[in-house]
């Protein structure tokens, strides 16, 4: 009996062995991962009122100004672009700031590690333009960056105190303590397009480590960004579509039409821009809808990648007597549309569907047997921006969206590469 009773204990330590050991690797992995904050994320961006938002899209951003740098120089935010920015709201008078030597050994921290890399450095905006001269600055930042490899790594900006203090309040929305005026314990980090990515606590040296680690994070995904950039501009060009006269590719017709805020809205404002074309309209009980939420995931990915400037989604109404401007502001709202990227056209149709039909091949005419009372297609076309048509795309399918936004970056990439770097066909 007692045979009989022992010999099942081997098979089932052996059994709990074998569920558990494939869960060792994953449990050491969250162990011993612990603290690292962004090893598989990304770092979001703030909207106006401070909280969290995904994308760029009415994001807080460090505002327009023009001020002066410790070199005399007149600075704006044009001239920060292409770099990651430390950003620190300080002065170099030690009587009014007694933290400044506390305060420079943080900002040094950071300093040191990226001081060997041009794309990263520190920005700082006096709290007392008074005493912060461009020369007192200067003596200040060659004193600490001596070791910096590269020049302009640390921008001391002073000016108009107003215009600093409005930037740093509504601009930034950093809070101040009144009764200490020149100490805010607020640092911040702006991405190489001026949109500011997080925020630390400048006397914690726990969160000055996590900005050094942030920054890293923001340079590993512009690196992937370019990398994929770097393939798309490799990748065999795109056809031209439509019909071709002589050897010239077929480009799509000028035009002047009303947008959803009832502004005119033409050609000329497609200047250098890539866009996407749609017919649509707001009643439809179709397909509208379904083309409509995926314009709009677009929409979202435009701004997720930095492309609110250089594509522009267009949407042509093809019931112009009821589809208003305010009818379709109303309805872009609902989709989450910037104004400023999406726009939503509308006009007399006989100048609407010549360019529908003729301008842009597509299909839109009225129907009485067509739900809504309009029949058009179902495509979404992109055209480069010399005005050239270069894909269709259905416009119902996930799948054929997706591949339409590779195509997309496929031409912006290739439009900033010269035409004998590219793959012909």
């Amino acid at each position: 009996m007692g045979e009989r009773h022992s010999t099942p204990r081997r098979p089932l330590r052996r059994f709990f062995l074998v569920v558990a050991l494939p869960g060792l690797p994953l449990l050491l992995l969250l162990l011993l991962g612990k603290g690292m904050r962004h090893e598989f994320s990304d770092l979001d961006y703030f909207d106006q009122a401070g909280e969290r938002i995904t994308t760029a899209q009415d994001a807080r951003r460090l505002p327009e100004f023009a001020l002066q740098d410790q070199l005399g120089r007149t600075v704006d935010r044009s001239a920060l672009a292409g770099t990651f920015w430390l950003v620190a709201f300080m002065t170099t008078d030690t009587a009014t700031s007694p933290q400044l030597a506390a305060f420079t050994q943080q900002l040094l921290w950071a300093n040191w590690r990226y001081r060997d890399e041009p794309d990263v450095g520190l920005l700082c905006f006096t709290l007392d333009a008074e005493h912060d001269t461009p020369k007192k600055l200067q003596e200040y930042v060659e004193r600490n960056e001596r070791y910096n490899r590269y020049p302009d790594k640390w921008r001391f900006l002073t000016g108009n105190q107003s215009d600093i203090d409005s930037i740093i309040d509504s601009g930034l929305g950093i809070p101040r303590d009144p009764a200490d005026r020149f100490n805010i314990a607020t640092l911040l980090l702006v991405d190489d397009k001026g949109f500011v990515r997080q925020k630390y606590l400048a006397s914690s040296e726990h969160e000055i480590g996590d900005a050094v680690e942030d920054i890293a994070l923001l340079k590993k995904r512009k690196k992937e960004r370019e990398k994929r950039t770097r393939d798309w501009a490799a990748a065999p060009p795109l056809p031209f579509l439509g019909p071709q006269l002589g050897n010239a590719p077929y480009t799509v017709p000028k035009f002047s039409l009303i947008d959803q805020n009832g502004a005119e809205f033409s050609h000329r404002d497609l200047n250098g821009k890539v866009r996407l074309v749609d017919a649509f309209f707001t009643s439809c009980p179709t397909i509208c809808p379904v083309i409509s939420s995926q314009l709009a995931r677009v929409h979202d990915q435009l701004w997720a990648a930095g492309l609110q400037d250089e594509v522009r989604i267009i949407s042509h109404t093809v019931d112009p007597e009821n589809d208003s401007p305010e009818r379709m502001r109303s309805y872009g709202e609902r989709l989450g549309a910037d104004s400023s990227v999406w726009k939503f056209l509308t006009g007399p149709e006989e100048e609407l569907y010549p360019l529908l039909q003729e301008g842009y091949l597509l299909t839109a005419l009225a129907s009485d047997t067509a739900a809504g009372g309009f029949f058009h297609s179902d495509q979404i076309l992109l055209v480069d921006a010399d005005g050239h048509l270069r894909g269709s795309y259905d416009g119902t399918r996930t799948s054929d969206v997706d591949q339409m936004f590779e195509h997309l970056m496929q031409v912006l990439a290739q439009q900033k590469t010269p035409a004998a770097d590219q793959v012909q066909p």
